[in-house]
């Protein structure tokens, strides 16, 4: 999949990842990220709790909570940064700092493949268009 022209901020999640580049929305059939879904019945929406936390506080992502980072974000965040690469303390920093919009097309730039000019999933490293393996997620050289 080509990154977009125009960025969406209904893809970050609420939990700050970037749905773009998710496996499931570079995937075949292409998931619509995380907040597409919000006029569905409460069970789509008590499978994710930290979504369903951001929506009951009238938030747009743990990013804007107060109480931010609870014990849920730590352990999330944990196991993105430990398995992925992905750093969702930062990000929530940078999303503060620059807005989601911005945070969204920096992502993006670092995650199209130099190859072909398709987006890279963040959780394994594979380019969406070549299947390139790039050097981030899971097929990341750690040092």
């Amino acid at each position: 999949m080509k990154p977009p022209d125009t960025i969406d901020v209904n893809m970050l999640a609420p939990c700050g990842l970037n749905c773009m580049l998710c496996y499931r929305h570079l995937g075949k059939k292409p998931c619509p990220g995380c907040r597409a879904r919000q006029s569905e019945p409460d069970d789509y929406q008590r499978k994710c709790v930290m979504r369903a936390c951001v929506m009951e506080r009238g938030l747009f992502s743990c990013a804007d909570c107060v109480d931010r980072p609870c014990k849920r974000v730590k352990a999330f965040g944990k196991r993105y940064r430990d398995g992925y690469g992905v750093d969702l303390f930062g990000d929530a920093a940078r999303v503060r700092e620059i807005g989601a919009e911005a945070l969204l097309r920096e992502q993006i730039t670092a995650h199209t493949c130099d190859s072909c000019g398709h987006l890279i999933n963040l959780h394994d490293g594979i380019c969406s268009g070549c299947g390139k393996q790039h050097p981030i997620g899971k097929g990341r050289t750690r040092v």
